[in-house]
């Protein structure tokens, strides 16, 4: 995440001074052409939030229109509706996405900024990898990257806003500090339990899974070294502080029936080598004890090749996975009940053992006493 707090002259440069996004772009296929067994798939979306309405910065034919931010249980999160996101095969694509969304970008001209930015925006890029696992089972993985510009928080009377430029600063003003509570919410063990106010401003709604959700996220606090600046600098430095206390947990998501699928060919895996340990000690067990001619056979679940699993349907492994737990829970049974028939052996022989030994001890001693009737 890219946060930009402390108002001042901004400018992009495309030049061999690229910024934080542009190396980001190139760091990110660096890595995908490291993994050549694995196929990507991206997608990017640009949007900006303007007055507290979300602008689609990609699609021109919008006219501005502002798009709706709606709850989906599926995604388990906010999502905009109707967003228009772009397929990026290469580098170049996803500069260009950079690239247009800056031209379309809200930016406004007040006493401490000619070019002031005077909306947040979010560059996401949605990245898919689907990589063949073993025994031909295929794993799709899906995540994202948002690359957030925040509009710096504004004094009024040091930038004399007035009218359209006074509205669109309370505007961010407001939902930097709703910003501002959701962090201070999170970064309070005390208060991590408690109502985070996500609902109260489209950025932190937006903001919510970069927050406190399963990913990793960056902040960088832009401050002036400025003696004019020094109240807002020391602000900034709090609201980064308090961002740092904040902990989240990366989960790697996967499509869930392949995730399942997978976990079943493990589970699979793992119930046949059980289960041949199981029948090993099984016979072992069954040499040494007298065998119950009534008991009933395990009844052994069909072989199937473990390299044709991924062609098998999610009915067919999930029956195979059954068969496989009844055949484990069916020899455990047979294994405990041999192991305490051989207990109760065991304990037999022992008192016959102790009985001879008793009756040996008693016959010696009969053997050693004097004839006393001659």
């Amino acid at each position: 995440m890219y946060v930009n707090f402390q108002i001042g002259p901004k400018s992009v440069a495309y030049s061999e001074n690229h910024g934080l996004i542009f190396r980001s772009f190139m760091y990110l296929f660096q890595r995908i052409q490291e993994q050549s067994n694995t196929h990507f798939i991206l997608k990017a979306s640009y949007l900006e939030i303007y007055n507290e309405k979300v602008i689609d910065l990609l699609n021109a034919g919008t006219i501005r229109k502002p798009l709706a931010v709606r709850w989906s249980k599926k995604a388990c999160g906010f999502f905009v509706e109707n967003l228009f996101t772009v397929d990026c095969e290469e580098l170049d694509d996803l500069i260009a996405v950079l690239e247009e969304g800056m031209r379309n970008r809200s930016i406004g001209r007040h006493n401490m900024n000619d070019f002031s930015s005077r909306s947040h925006t979010i560059l996401t890029v949605h990245i898919t990898s689907e990589l063949p696992a073993e025994n031909g089972v295929f794993i799709t993985r899906t995540g994202k990257i948002n690359f957030v510009d925040l509009a710096g928080s504004e004094m009024t009377k040091k930038t004399q806003s007035e009218g359209k430029m006074l509205e669109e600063a309370n505007n961010i003003n407001k939902s930097l500090m709703v910003l501002g509570y959701c962090i201070a919410s999170l970064s309070d063990p005390k208060k991590k339990t408690n109502h985070v106010p996500y609902r109260d401003s489209k950025l932190t709604k937006l903001l919510a899974d970069s927050l406190a959700g399963n990913g990793v996220t960056l902040m960088i606090a832009c401050i002036s070294p400025a003696k004019f600046n020094v109240s807002e600098t020391v602000n900034t430095l709090r609201y980064a502080a308090r961002a740092k206390k904040i902990r989240t947990k990366p989960v790697v998501l996967m499509d869930p029936r392949e995730a399942l699928i997978l976990s079943l060919k493990h589970e699979i895996e793992t119930l046949e080598n059980e289960n041949k340990h199981l029948r090993t000690a099984l016979r072992i067990s069954s040499t040494s004890t007298p065998s119950d001619k009534n008991s009933n056979k395990v009844k052994t679940p069909p072989k199937v090749d473990l390299e044709k699993l991924g062609d098998m349907e999610l009915q067919e492994l999930m029956e195979l996975v059954r068969l496989y737990v009844k055949e484990n829970a069916e020899l455990q049974q047979q294994n405990m009940e041999l192991f305490n028939s051989r207990e109760v052996l065991q304990r037999d022989h022992e008192v016959v053992c102790r009985e001879n030994e008793r009756l040996s001890r008693k016959l010696e001693g009969k053997t050693k006493t004097p004839d006393t009737g001659r």
